[in-house]
């Protein structure tokens, strides 16, 4: 080992000493041609130094680390990539390659974002709601919760509707969103508590659940939030506990004797209002009369109704505004809980939704 080492020191200490003698000892440039001055190496001997180390070429070694630039790349040069079928010195990313930072869209592709756009563009105005909920109608078009940092706003769900799986959101860096849920049983109603972490966020949130998808815009703003976002549902899913009810009446066995009730509308027949006026809409939507009996609102609508998307009602307020109203459908009839002075029934969104507007008159003496 000794004689290893002693060699390897003496290989470092005549480089060094052979590169000072190089920069300090370098002739000043002359007319005269140079004279040629060889070197002669220090002997070494040989034996001494174990075979091992007798297949190294030091001096190789010396001198490339001498010239280090021909370790480095000239400027320009692409990156090459080693592999067991290539050689270092040749590049594998092929010549002339740019990469495409966009894709042309073929027409379907073109109509199809077009449809998209006017989807999410289209108009599906909130109305106020129980507890200070903003309702939206539910696939009229794209509802839009606006929250600010330091606020909770919440989006609730339908009663018994159960979430399927993490609700799925374009920013979930700068939004947090988390579950609850009050009530129980049958009205159990599940909720996700929104927290924007900075104001001038936009992004989208999709919910999907045992009985549909909701595809929701959050916007996040310094100081304007919407505390609590619910959705009214016109395709009927609302009646679904009133179709469970008279299924299980009907299921249930019949007492002997059994004395008959007389339908609410054969009850008091001499204080039943028709003196309603109906304006607007198809002959599908528009209702063949509507009446009431002084506490409940009755709108009899075309027996092709069972076959069709129901429209949904609307109640309008003093002000013109849209107000929520408990109701019901009973095969063609909707019954309303309620009287009201104006009212109208809509099918669709936007500016090409059909409507129908109902007029109460006042009533008989």
């Amino acid at each position: 080992m000794q004689p290893i080492i002693s060699f390897l020191t003496f290989a470092v200490a005549a480089s060094l000493v052979c590169a000072q003698e190089t920069n300090s000892n370098r002739p000043a440039p002359s007319p005269h041609p140079a004279i040629e001055l060889k070197r002669v190496p220090p002997s070494v001997d040989t034996k001494t130094i174990p075979p091992l180390l007798q297949q190294y070429d030091f001096g190789a070694q010396i001198q490339a680390l001498q010239q280090p630039q021909g370790l480095v790349p000239p400027p320009g040069t692409p990156p090459q990539f080693a592999s067991s079928n290539t050689d270092l010195n040749t590049a594998i990313v092929p010549k002339n390659y740019h990469p495409k930072t966009d894709v042309p869209l073929t027409p379907t592709a073109v109509e199809a974002v077009q449809v998209s756009e006017r989807w999410r563009a289209g108009m599906n105005p909130p109305i106020p709601g129980p507890d200070g909920r903003v309702m939206y109608s539910f696939g009229a078009g794209l509802p839009t919760v606006v929250c600010a940092p330091l606020r909770v706003c919440v989006i609730e769900l339908q009663p018994g509707e159960k979430i399927l799986g993490v609700p799925h959101i374009g920013d979930s860096v700068r939004w947090n969103i988390s579950p609850a849920m009050y009530g129980s049983g049958a009205e159990e109603t599940q909720i996700i508590v929104l927290k924007p972490q900075t104001s001038g966020l936009d992004t989208n949130l999709l919910i999907t659940t045992d009985r549909r998808a909701y595809y929701i815009r959050l916007i996040s703003k310094p100081d304007d939030y919407v505390a609590r976002v619910a959705f009214s549902y016109p395709d009927g899913d609302e009646n679904h506990k009133w179709d469970q009810q008279i299924a299980a009446e009907q299921a249930a066995p019949k007492r002997i004797n059994r004395p008959v009730e007389a339908p609410a509308v054969m009850i008091g027949v001499e204080r039943l209002n028709f003196d309603y006026k109906v304006r607007g809409g198809n002959e599908h939507i528009r209702p063949l009369r509507v009446f009431d009996d002084g506490s409940k609102t009755f709108i009899q609508m075309p027996a092709d109704m069972q076959h069709r998307e129901a429209p949904a009602l609307v109640v309008l307020g003093n002000d013109g505004k849209g107000e929520m109203a408990n109701y019901r459908i009973q095969q063609q009839m909707y019954i309303v809980d309620r009287l009201f002075d104006r009212a109208e029934l809509i099918l669709g969104a936007g500016k090409k939704a059909d409507k129908v507007e109902i007029t109460r008159g006042k009533p008989k003496g």
